[in-house]
């Protein structure tokens, strides 16, 4: 049973009364404070400090952190509503060398895979290669991807009306757009073609549940407020209207053979505050029709292909179809595609344990041509590269929280970087305008930032919080773990870097006394231990440098010949009657030939004029970021912590090092 204690808000907007698990964590004025377990201490200047950066540093990132973000904020704002930027329209843009799912896979259990990588062997230069084994060919960690949910996610309608695009929106002058038409009801016909797909792939059947929407006889358009309303006039498809009538009940009208739970799997319960409603099916869906039909007792429900052909229809029905742009530099998300980018982000919902919040939608009846339809087929076709990363959450936190890196900043430089960004999108997630962040993230980087989009268009505005809480931490959830940690497989997968550990190391270190960055040692380091999981790989670049005589000999033939590594690509093992197969994926790129270049990420830093006064940056980010690139500074390639924290500081007593367990 679900209490209902306190309210819900976004900035200075309307509150209600909601479940008590549905209430985010406030996003009005504690935005300007950070609570829970934060150090409440301020990043100080100081000049000739081993750890702590200079004054004229800290004003200098702040600045033109601002400057870069406020750019981004300036180009999102002049975009038509519901539009991107342009190129940004077509999915397959998030995928380059995403692996594609195996063909076959287990009905249950996990599925595990590794990347390949290349890293030269400068000491084997005659003999790389003995039958299958090749030297220089390394294999990284592994993932294990479940294939399963615990059970359907529940979405849920909000007749609020200020609940709008993706959230909810204050009232203001900035009040955002209205949402894509039907993206609720088009997420939920994704969920559907998503997890029948998964199901193909898996060998399993899909089955109707006893829950579905008893349809309506009405020879006229009912007019229900607050209700979702779909009329159907013969001659109509009786498949149609039966898959109808259980992806859009308000319990789970279908599911994988022996109750299995796909991990897309959705259904939309109705208004969240129903139990405070005199009419217990607000927010639902409707279906009338005009001549009764009957429903077979033992109708298959349709496969993914089949279910495109429902969804096109439908889209056609109501005119739920792509619009061109008014110029070059944007296009309008056509609600199909929206709901697509939904869809594929239900089980990062499944796993940080969100609710979906759709408003209610309002569908008007105009035609479309089905041609203009028909790119949604292509989606489908490609869905064996979407599930991959969609099914990995935690692969995929580390992908959205790379939209906040930034190559050049080092260590003890994150604090003032992160807080400039705040300091730019803050009135954004006070006023939780989903939209125009969502926006902003995009003219940032466009592979990342469609990700996000779908996380924001699922409309549960408790992720505002946690990218405040990020922006003042490193750390997006209390007591949870960050996905944050960059992970090398999803940056070479989606082709956007997240840390230092991505870039391309040419330079070539040939002498003894040769200075070497910090950065590109603990690259080398980090490339001879690929498989190891103990420890969270860092993002930020370390700073300083050791002269190479000081460095282990073990890294020395990767210094002097500067080759970097490289991805190549991905191995599944899948469980077979044989035993276990080796099933290797090259990728969407190599595979399809298809990859669209122009949409660059835009980490170029905007020069400020002005390196003035800034604001209070916490101190929490830079040290934090310090210290763990202090914790890399003491183990060696073989993993061992081999170094005296002296020789990287210069002295035990550093204050940042003051209860640090790294010592220990």
């Amino acid at each position: 049973m679900t209490d209902y204690v306190g309210t819900q808000s976004c900035g200075d907007g309307a509150s209600e009364t909601v479940p008590s698990d549905d209430i985010p964590e406030s996003l009005g004025e504690s935005l300007s404070t950070t609570t829970g377990t934060s150090d409440p201490e301020m990043l100080i200047g100081a000049e000739d400090d081993s750890l702590i950066p200079t004054t004229v540093d800290i004003q200098r990132v702040f600045q033109e952190g601002r400057e870069t973000w406020t750019q981004f904020v300036n180009l999102a704002k002049s975009l038509p509503p519901n539009s991107v930027p342009a190129g940004l329209a077509d999915p397959s843009v998030m995928l380059k060398d995403i692996p594609a799912l195996p063909k076959k896979l287990p009905k249950r259990g996990i599925l595990t895979g590794q990347p390949v990588w290349y890293i030269s062997n400068p000491e084997h230069q005659d003999a790389r290669q003995d039958g299958e084994w090749n030297s220089e060919h390394v294999r990284g960690q592994q993932k294990d991807f479940i294939l399963s949910a615990p059970g359907p996610i529940e979405c849920t309608m909000s007749s609020r009306p200020d609940f709008v695009y993706f959230g909810h929106a204050s009232q203001s002058r900035d009040r955002p757009p209205a949402p894509p038409e039907g993206v609720s009801l088009l997420t939920l016909c994704w969920s559907y073609i998503i997890s029948a797909r998964f199901a193909e792939l898996k060998g399993m059947n899909l089955v109707y549940t006893s829950n579905f929407i008893r349809p309506r006889i009405s020879r006229r358009p009912l007019a229900k407020r607050d209700n979702i309303a779909l009329r159907f006039e013969s001659p109509v498809s009786h498949q149609f209207i039966r898959w109808l009538c259980a992806i859009l009940a308000p319990k789970p009208g279908w599911c994988g053979e022996k109750g299995d739970t796909l991990p897309w799997a959705a259904f939309c319960s109705g208004d969240s505050r129903t139990r405070l409603s005199e009419d217990p099916t607000t927010g639902q869906f409707i279906i009338s029709l005009d001549q009764p039909i009957s429903f077979g007792s033992n109708v298959p429900p349709p496969t993914s292909d089949q279910a495109t052909d429902f969804l096109i229809e439908l889209c056609t029905r109501d005119g739920l179809g792509p619009a061109k742009s008014s110029d070059g530099k944007a296009e309008v998300l056509s609600p199909p595609t929206a709901a697509f980018f939904a869809a594929l982000a239900i089980p990062f919902y499944q796993h940080v344990k969100l609710r979906p919040q759709f408003p209610i939608p309002a569908l008007k009846r105009r035609k479309i041509d089905p041609a203009q339809l028909e790119p949604l087929r292509q989606y489908v076709t490609d869905l064996r590269y979407y599930m991959t990363l969609s099914l990995h959450p935690r692969t995929l936190g580390s992908v959205i929280w790379s939209i906040f890196w930034q190559p050049e900043i080092e260590c003890n430089l994150v604090s003032p970087w992160l807080s400039a960004i705040f300091s730019v999108i803050r009135p954004i997630i006070r006023s939780c305008n989903l939209a125009l962040l969502a926006k902003t993230f995009a003219f940032r980087r466009p592979r990342v930032a469609l990700w996000w989009l779908g996380i924001f268009l699922l409309g549960n505005p408790t992720p505002l919080n946690w990218i405040a809480t990020y922006l003042e931490t490193l750390e997006e959830r209390f007591g949870f773990g960050s996905m944050a940690p960059p992970d090398v497989s999803a940056a070479a997968w989606v082709g956007s870097p997240q840390s230092f550990l991505d870039d391309d190391m040419l330079r070539e270190y040939t002498n003894r006394t040769d200075l070497v960055p910090r950065a590109d040692i603990l690259r080398i380091r980090h490339d001879l231990r690929l498989r190891d999981s103990a420890s969270l790989p860092l993002s930020w670049r370390p700073f300083g440098s050791f002269s190479k005589s000081s460095v282990e000999l073990e890294l020395w033939p990767l210094l002097e010949c500067g080759i970097p590594r490289r991805y190549l690509h991905w191995e599944w093992w899948v469980k077979a009657d044989q035993g276990l197969v080796r099933d290797t994926q090259l990728g969407f790129q190599k595979d399809t030939g298809r990859f669209t270049k122009d949409v660059p990420d835009r980490l170029e830093m905007v020069r400020a004029s002005d390196h003035g006064v800034v604001d209070d940056i916490k101190l929490i980010p830079s040290k934090n970021s310090t210290l763990r690139m202090m914790s890399y500074c003491l183990m060696d390639a073989s993993g061992d912590r081999g170094a005296d924290i002296s020789a990287v500081v210069g002295s035990n007593s550093h204050r940042w090092l003051k209860g640090w367990r790294g010592l220990e």
